[in-house]
């Protein structure tokens, strides 16, 4: 008897602390979620084109030299800075310079003969003359008169021969000249050097692309842009352009736009330059261009963040009477930071933007702050 009452006893003990325990909430019930708002509101918007592309240098060059030979020395190494004019590499010119001094000789030949033949024309209208007053005064034949006359037109012949003989050489060598250039191959543009396919003891002909230099002090990036938006983009308006590779940002300018669409792609070709004082932008990087076409007025418009892409339609959450509701809405353009929502959304209506995508419909939720909605 005496231990049924002690354990009667500890049943009722037990009870008793069960009883006394916090209570759990009810299966059921969901805890109100933090969220950001925003009142939506009517603002003027850009309108913006995103297009993406790859660099190119401003100017781009491939030398290949015009002489066939054997390369004597390569001045350049790739990734130097060159000048235009500055020598690249040379090519064995011995037989070039030869040839050019054996010119030069027959032209100091030449000039000594035309020398000559100065001269020789000076005596022979000094004898003319003098024969002429001799016969006018009868003092020597016709015949006498008529040899000196031979005599001055074989000499006026002799000096315009040897006018010529010069002439043809000073030609002659201006071209030897020029040839003998050609051996040594210059930078025909200021910039750097991108390949260097040449080495010392190399044969080289005009068929060898023996280096490539790239200008880029400034490059530039070709987007094509489709009909609907060719004729809203305009020459010297400023471009942002972002440079994932860099992680930045940099100011672009258009400098050209294309008169006729590509043949291929059927877009309209559009060109921005960059300024790249520093040289990191480097050709080939990819690139995307934000293209101003526009501007919208008084559009309703929200936080980008506040629109969710749900099976292949647009959401977003507007807060009525502390809980959310999931509206589906209609968008049109979009820039970094806000998205215009043409149908289903009205001004003034309160809008999640952050924590909405821990959201469902009619789910208790608790606004924490606000922001400014309707700006740019």
């Amino acid at each position: 008897m005496k231990r049924l009452a002690i354990l009667v006893l500890a049943l009722l003990l037990l009870s008793f602390l069960n009883g006394c325990g916090s209570k759990q909430p009810a299966g059921d019930e969901i805890p109100a979620i933090a969220v950001e708002v925003v009142s939506a509101g009517r603002t003027d918007m850009n309108k913006i084109y995103d297009a993406s592309g790859q660099i190119k240098a401003s100017a781009e060059a491939t030398i290949a030299p015009k002489v066939a030979g054997r390369v004597t020395q390569v001045n350049v190494k790739l990734g130097d800075r060159v000048g235009k004019g500055q020598t690249l590499f040379q090519i064995d010119a011995k037989e070039a310079r030869s040839q050019l001094a054996q010119l030069q000789a027959d032209l100091g030949i030449s000039q000594v003969s035309y020398d000559t033949a100065v001269q020789a024309l000076k005596d022979a209208q000094s004898n003319y003359d003098r024969t002429n007053i001799l016969y006018e005064s009868g003092a020597v034949s016709k015949t006498d008169l008529e040899q000196a006359t031979t005599k001055l037109v074989n000499a006026q012949l002799s000096l315009e021969q040897s006018r010529q003989q010069i002439d043809k050489l000073q030609v002659t060598i201006s071209t030897a000249q020029d040839n003998l250039n050609d051996y040594t191959v210059a930078a025909p543009i200021d910039g750097f050097i991108g390949a260097i396919k040449v080495e010392t003891g190399e044969m080289v002909s005009s068929q060898t692309d023996a280096a490539v230099i790239v200008n880029i002090d400034t490059v530039k990036v070709e987007a094509s842009v489709p009909e609907s938006v060719v004729n809203a983009v305009q020459t010297g308006s400023n471009v942002p352009v972002t440079i994932d590779s860099l992680n930045k940002s940099v100011a672009g300018t258009v400098t050209a736009i294309a008169p006729k669409a590509d043949s291929t792609t059927m877009g309209y070709p559009v060109e921005i330059t960059i300024a790249n004082p520093t040289g990191e932008i480097k050709p080939g990087m990819t690139v995307k261009i934000d293209l101003f076409t526009g501007t919208l007025p008084n559009v309703v418009a929200v936080p980008v963040d506040a629109v969710i892409e749900k099976d292949g339609q647009h959401i977003v959450y507007v807060v009525e009477d502390d809980k959310a509701r999931e509206v589906y809405v209609e968008i049109g353009v979009s820039n970094d930071s806000q998205t215009e929502i043409t149908e289903g959304l009205e001004e003034g209506q309160i809008v999640v933007v952050q924590g909405n995508r821990l959201l469902s419909d009619g789910q208790q939720v608790k606004v924490v702050t606000g922001q400014e909605g309707g700006s740019q």
